[in-house]
């Protein structure tokens, strides 16, 4: 059986892995774009705002993806936790029966 931790780590890598292309083929093609159209003045201004903002994004999405994946980590351990407090009142239970 596949934990709520493992599930989340797959889902925010795909979504991170996506997120991450899609930004890279916006500037690439804006960078392609606005170096077609005989704008180096433009497209010299673009690449610190890409190697700021890229760098920024992919950071920030680990960080929130983290958090997401112990948030998960945190409820599988809940989980545990209940079970083991169910096993340990329905001992109780047979226990106050005799």
């Amino acid at each position: 059986m596949e934990s709520q931790a493992d599930k989340e780590k797959k889902f925010t890598s795909l979504m991170e892995k996506g997120i991450m292309y899609f930004l890279y083929i916006l500037f690439g093609g804006l960078f392609v774009f606005i170096t077609s159209t005989e704008g180096w003045n433009e497209a010299v201004l673009l690449l610190p705002i890409a190697a700021i903002t890229l760098p920024l994004t992919k950071w920030g999405m680990k960080w929130q993806n983290e958090r997401y994946i112990r948030s998960a980590k945190n409820q599988d351990d809940l989980e545990v936790v209940l079970k083991r407090v169910q096993d340990l009142e329905s001992r109780i239970s047979k226990l106050e029966e005799k």
